[in-house]
């Protein structure tokens, strides 16, 4: 009889964490070991970045680089198979045999996913140097004094009248 299977944490080399998850799942049914390593979990959030002219770009980030999670129960041949898998390079905190996740760990790893489920990423900042691009005040450079990643938008003092005056354009109005 099985006992209740167990997550752990993998450590393989960065960068692989999609096809280390990929190689598991073809190994496992290989080996015909689909009731010892049930399921791999690779922790990643979508990240949106804003190039110029309103491009937007979606990419995967992953929260934990070098690492991945597996659903399994620990046998030698499970244990084997899973250590033996290209890229793989050890068992988390495991000398002979691996200790598995807590339950509150998964679960604040779980909310960490689904709290960042989509973040926006600039490469807009304050005090910047910020070239205008369009309006009056085309290709002179000011400061960035506010970044606003909701619409998109920074806030620029310029001179106008010999007064620093704000006015706020949209990311695709300049250039860093």
């Amino acid at each position: 009889m099985l006992k209740k299977p167990e997550w752990y944490v993998i450590q393989v080399i960065s960068w692989t964490e999609e096809n280390v998850r990929k190689s598991l799942f073809q190994r496992r049914e290989s080996f015909w070991l689909e009731d010892y390593i049930l399921d791999v979990y690779v922790p990643t959030h979508d990240v949106v970045s804003v190039r110029s002219g309103w491009v937007k770009v979606k990419k995967q980030k992953n929260l934990l680089p070098g690492y991945i999670l597996v659903q399994m129960n620990v046998t030698n041949e499970s244990w084997y198979i899973v250590r033996n898998t290209p890229n793989v390079t050890w068992f988390l905190w495991a000398w002979n045999i691996p200790v598995p996740v807590s339950g509150a760990e998964l679960e604040q790893l779980k909310w960490k996913v689904e709290e960042r489920s989509e973040t926006f990423e600039t490469k807009y900042q304050v005090w910047d140097m910020a070239l205008i691009i369009r309006w009056a005040f085309e290709w002179n450079e000011w400061i960035i004094t506010e970044v606003n990643d909701k619409k998109w938008t920074v806030k620029i003092n310029v001179n106008l009248l010999w007064r620093d005056t704000p006015i706020e354009l949209e990311y695709s109005d300049i250039k860093v």
